[in-house]
């Protein structure tokens, strides 16, 4: 008997958490972020369709482990029509597919994917769509056979005005401080829209609503604008001509040249229809290309002759006042810069480039936006940014290395936006997020981030100046005192010794807390001054990474100082981040490495290569720890890194083609003056000058102000050292050299693939250790445990379908009396913080409850005896 051959639709696709990372471009822990967005796109949108001024709200409640977001609008609400259209899994539903315009989210698929979602998060709630007076609750589902299924339901809404949009998501996936976050980045690129956050996430009376600002007359391209020929190519053209002709075979009209043409900027007049239909004598209707296909680029050319193409100003300016504002309501501005780039590229296609860099009187961030959306991560992320004074890759490192992007170690208080537009964007990924741009548009968003923080880079480098000022008269100072031998007098380092102690004893306190080093610096310097002759000075950088380090090697660690971090170890097979162990000295001095976890170690010189060493796996592939931070190592870090068992874990280093690279290997494994005892081996995988060349890499220019290091002379082959002697740009009044130019090559001059490739040949070439697998008996251990757990689900999913505990809870529930065991006041709440004033009333609450139903029953005795009488009723 022949065998049937079976059939399965994709369309379940949908509902299937791997295939909806594919369609999102984002990880299901980011599913909460997607439906946000989403939805306040499609508000948005919808809005402008009607040319009024959008009206977004925006809910986030919670109950029973479902989180629900809500978004409304004032367009004109979704048609009845248009839903059943979306619940067709089989087409893509879009106004937007194969059109080029400045518009938000193209995909055509998004608002199925937002009905999918709560179902591959395990959440069975429905989906809720209210428009035009009808609620639809909407439900997705698999049958046994992975079939979708669908559950609509219809009822009565007193919702006549717009379209509100509720998805459930689990509650871990989704927080009211979260949306608040998504809906500030929307405001700041949209200054004609209004939002309200209806949860007061924000914080703060009226901080969860943002006003329009644009004045009148300002207007941003709506989505029912006509495009311009201008910005097709042949393929593009060809795309959009089918895409109307799929349209007629289903039913829709077949459109004529004439009317085809009308829908274009510039070509809605019957005499330039007229002109180009007559370039095509044979076609009258689109459907014609079906058998002129090759007449398409003669159609596209006939529309660019007889339109012209548009200027970057017709892409909109979001004001500067209105960027201000908005940061302004949500971290409070004390200074802000703005600058504004807009161009035609070499294809012709118009951008504006909007960059808003503040100084703040609290912690902020920087958001990122394209075409008046705010996307999920960094667009310029893989471009190269070539300033003035600062050359990176992606906006987020350039306005790090300006001073102008919030540092959680040192709590800088800074916020930015950077925002693009651009009729054609090009992106890498279906989050579209990362984009592809061309030279002289990287060149433009270069010049627009250092105009925009021009002035807080002035500032950060006069301050280092000055700390350098600082610590070199410091050091002046002490060789003057050695110099005076002959006249006794207390130095710096003398005073800072005798008065340390009373210093520590300060900084602990009575209470025995810890303290960093910066509050031991505040604690020593008035006692050390007393101690010194008049205008002495008692420097931080000198006291705290030259004087107490020095001090602790002759007495012993000081009991509670701490260092903050400065770097972090990621841990492999840890792809939600819940292992990281941030590098600083109280961090490592708690850290127990977990058994048989990794055995190699990469130290990375840049935090920010951390996301593509991630994503590519390579520590999983090689049970590789990786620390990433920036510059050298802290000791805490090479405190870390010498506690390994020496031959068992393998260490290497990663790092610019540049002196300081060369040192910070170096450094890693060497004794220095802070750590005289350090010795651990390190290998260097690079990357070092010779690589570089290889690897064909963009060499860069840089200056120095100091003599190359001595210590890595040894380490440089012939080329490197010429690349990093360079030539003398300015001498001292003795001829000597001040300053040289020379050349360098960053990490950064990878692409994400070809590092990660780099990574792998460095691994192979010095031996790499194989994959980490323990001893039989541990494996044994393990592999028991393993079992019993299996057993132990196996045993619990069948107790719960055997017997019904809901049923045996609530007939508990009914003996008890509920109403004066639950019936906590504050003032119980209250009086119990004042025997326990660390508790949260969270925690106060169950407390209460346990206290108040010990008095009444005894809870262990009726649940065996509610089960003996649900087994009892069973026989029965």
């Amino acid at each position: 008997m022949p065998r049937t051959v079976f059939s399965t639709s994709r369309t379940a696709e949908f509902l299937d958490r791997q295939a909806l990372q594919s369609q999102t471009g984002q990880s299901h822990d980011r599913f909460g972020d997607v439906v946000i967005k989403e939805l306040l796109d499609n508000a948005l949108d919808a809005a402008e369709s009607e040319c009024v001024a959008p009206e977004i709200g925006l809910t986030v409640s919670s109950a029973d482990d479902v989180a629900r977001v809500c978004v409304s609008d004032n367009g004109p609400g979704i048609p009845a029509a248009v839903i059943e259209r979306i619940l067709d899994f089989t087409r893509n539903v879009s106004d937007k597919e194969s059109l080029r315009s400045p518009t938000r989210g193209m995909q055509g698929n998004a608002f199925k994917t937002l009905l999918g979602i709560p179902y591959a998060l395990g959440v069975t709630e429905s989906v809720v769509i209210e428009a035009h007076g009808v609620r639809h609750e909407i439900a997705l589902s698999t049958d046994p056979s992975s079939e979708l299924a669908i559950r609509h339901a219809k009822t009565s809404s007193t919702r006549t005005t717009g379209t509100a949009v509720t998805v459930p998501l689990p509650a871990d996936r989704v927080t009211a401080a979260k949306a608040a976050g998504w809906l500030r980045k929307f405001a700041l690129v949209n200054p004609h829209a209004r939002f309200v956050d209806h949860g007061q996430a924000s914080g703060g009376e009226g901080a969860g609503i943002y006003e329009p600002t644009a004045p009148e007359g300002w207007r941003k391209p709506w989505p029912t604008d006509p495009t311009s020929a201008h910005h097709y190519d042949n393929a593009a053209m060809e795309k959009l001509v089918f895409a109307h002709i799929r349209e007629h075979r289903q039913g829709g009209a077949d459109l004529t040249v004439r009317a085809f043409t009308n829908t274009f900027t510039g070509l809605s007049g019957s005499a330039k229809a007229k002109k180009v239909a007559e370039r095509l004598p044979q076609i009258t209707h689109l459907s014609g290309f079906e058998e002129k296909r090759e007449q398409v680029p003669v159609l596209l050319a006939a529309l660019k002759e007889h339109s012209k193409p548009p200027t970057p100003s017709y892409l909109g300016k979001v004001p500067r006042d209105h960027y201000h504002h908005v940061l302004d309501q949500a971290f409070g501005v004390e200074e802000s810069w703005f600058a504004r780039k807009q161009l035609t590229d070499a294809a012709g296609i118009p951008w504006s480039i909007e960059v808003t860099v503040a100084r703040t009187k609290s912690p902020g961030d920087v958001g990122f936006a394209v075409n008046y959306s705010a996307t999920f991560g960094e667009p310029l992320a893989r471009t190269r940014l070539a300033g003035d004074k600062i050359s990176e890759y992606g906006a987020l490192s350039f306005l790090t290395q300006a001073d102008a992007a919030p540092v959680p170690a040192n709590q800088s208080l800074r916020a930015a936006i950077v925002h693009l537009v651009c009729p054609v964007p090009q992106f890498t990924d279906k989050g579209k997020t990362t984009l592809v741009v061309p030279r002289e548009v990287a060149d433009a968003c270069a010049k627009a981030l250092t105009e925009a923080s021009r002035v807080l880079l002035k500032d950060k480098r006069s301050k280092q100046s000055a700390d350098r000022r600082e610590m070199r008269a410091a050091m002046r100072e002490l060789d003057a005192e050695a110099a005076t031998s002959a006249e006794p007098k207390v130095t710096l380092k003398d005073a800072v010794f005798a008065v340390i102690r009373e210093a520590i004893a300060q900084a602990r306190g009575t209470e025995e807390l810890s303290f960093s080093s910066h509050t031991l610096f505040y604690k020593i310097r008035p006692l050390a001054l007393k101690l010194l002759p008049p205008g002495s000075k008692v420097t931080a950088p000198y006291v705290e990474q030259t004087l107490l380090p020095m001090w602790e090697r002759a007495n012993g660690p000081i009991r509670g100082l701490y260092r903050e971090p400065r770097g972090t170890l990621h841990h492999p097979h840890d792809p939600e981040g819940t292992k990281d162990v941030r590098l600083g000295t109280r961090e490592v001095r708690e850290y127990q490495p977990p058994q048989w976890s990794y055995n190699k170690i990469l130290v990375i010189e840049k935090t920010g290569l951390w996301p593509p060493v991630r994503e590519s796996g390579i520590a999983d592939r090689y049970d590789m720890a990786v620390i990433t931070n920036e510059g050298y190592s802290t000791e805490a870090c090479r405190d870390l890194l010498a506690r390994m068992p020496a031959g068992e874990v393998q260490i290497f280093v990663l790092h610019d083609a540049d002196p300081a690279g060369y040192n910070i290997a170096r450094t890693l494994g060497e004794a220095t003056a802070r750590m005289p005892d350090h010795r651990i081996e390190v290998i260097d995988l690079g990357l070092s000058v010779d690589d570089a060349i290889a690897k064909g890499l963009e060499a860069e220019p840089d200056t120095r102000e100091s003599a190359l290091p001595a210590r890595i002379l040894p380490h440089l082959t012939p080329t490197a050292r010429a690349w990093f002697t360079g030539k003398p740009i300015a001498r001292k009044p003795d001829g000597k050299p001040a300053s040289w130019r020379y050349q360098r090559v960053e990490l950064n001059a990878f692409s994400s693939p070809e590092l990660i490739a780099y990574i792998e040949e460095g691994l192979a070439r010095h031996h790499a250790t194989g994959k980490v697998i323990p001893p039989d008996s541990w494996l044994s251990v393990n592999a028991e445990g393993s079992l019993r757990h299996r057993v132990a689900a196996a045993v619990g999913a069948a107790i719960d379908a055997m017997i019904p505990k809901d049923r045996i809870i609530d007939e508990i529930l009914e003996g008890l009396d509920t109403d004066q065991i639950t019936a906590i006041s504050s003032t119980d709440v209250a009086q119990l913080h004042t025997h326990r004033p660390s508790l949260s009333w969270t925690d106060a609450v169950p407390i209460l409850v346990g206290q108040r139903l010990s008095d009444h029953a005894d809870l262990p005795a009726l649940a065996r005896q509610g089960v003996i009488n649900y087994q009892a009723t069973e026989r029965q």
